[in-house]
Order: C-alpha cells, then sequence, then structure tokens
C-alpha cells in the first residue's frame, strides 16, 4: 500500500518521529508559527500513533488519491486530510533528508550526489557488458527524397460512407 517493505517502513519510523516533532515544536497544525503552547498529541485523534501518520503520508504519496478518498480511508473529512497532507508531506521530506535520501531535482543536486556517494568499486552493469559499440544503426533511413512519399494531403478526400 506504500511501496515499502514492513522492514523499511519500521527503517524510516524512528527518522519520521524526530521530523515530526521538530517540526510541530516551531510550527502550528496548520502551518503558522508557533507562539504559544507547545503540540500535544490528542488520544482520540485521527492520526493517534506515529505509524498512522506515516502510514497516511506515504499512502497519499504512493496513490495520490483525491483528498475525499484519503479521508475517508484514514476517518476524517477532506479539510482536515488536507491539512495532514501537507503537515505530513514536509515532514516526511524532512525525515528523508536527514538520511541524504531525497531525490535530485536539477542536474547540480545530482552531481553532488555522485561526487558524494562515489563508489568504491566500478560498477559494471551487465547490460553495458553485452552492448558493442557500433557506428552504423541498425534503423532503416528514411529517405525525404523520394517522390512517391507522402507527407501529407493538401486537400481533403472526403470518404463515401460519410455523407
Amino acid at each position: 500500500m506504500t511501496g515499502l517493505t514492513a522492514t523499511e517502513f519500521q527503517a524510516l519510523l524512528p527518522h519520521f518521529e524526530p521530523a515530526f516533532e521538530t517540526y510541530l515544536g516551531t510550527r502550528t497544525i496548520d502551518g503558522e508559527p508557533r507562539t504559544r503552547r507547545r503540540y500535544r498529541a490528542y488520544v482520540n485523534g485521527p492520526l493517534p500513533t506515529m505509524a498512522d501518520k506515516l502510514l497516511f503520508i506515504l499512502s497519499y504519496v504512493k496513490h495520490t488519491p483525491i483528498q475525499e478518498l484519503q479521508g475517508q480511508l484514514f476517518g476524517m473529512a477532506q479539510s482536515n486530510a488536507n491539512t495532514w497532507i501537507h503537515l505530513l508531506h514536509a515532514v516526511l521530506n524532512q525525515a528523508l533528508a536527514d538520511q541524504d535520501l531525497l531525490p535530485a531535482r536539477t542536474a547540480d543536486e545530482l552531481a553532488a550526489l555522485f561526487t558524494k556517494h562515489k563508489p568504491e568499486v566500478p560498477s559494471t552493469s551487465p547490460l553495458f557488458g553485452m552492448m558493442v559499440l557500433n557506428g552504423q544503426s541498425s534503423v532503416r533511413k528514411i529517405l525525404s527524397s523520394r517522390k512517391n512519399t507522402t507527407v501529407a494531403r493538401r486537400s481533403v478526400t472526403r470518404s463515401k460512407t460519410s455523407l
């Protein structure tokens, strides 16, 4: 349902919890800066445990259902689901960033990831070993100078059956 195995889910959970607590230490559930009291989880809330929160956001990211359906799956209204989606998506991104697991969004970020995580042993893909460099392509070339090649018709030919 989430795209992760049970082992991967359990491995992500300890990183998700501190990211959640850090986020709610400075912001409210609605994303506003926190000025007054600390966050405290409600016992009868829609997502009572940290595993429920992680399951909620991972299932949303995996399947991207409409918020009405996501709310129905977890027993809450659409507006409540919207609030939790925005909050938990930021928390998930922070938890993944803390582990250097976020995907690269630009070419510079990708280059930085490659230099940071340079493999000791060069990996050789079995597909590259089977491929042979060749100057010729096996695809037949299309000749555009042929006289019998029709690219497009200039006039519309009506079918007799369409009348």
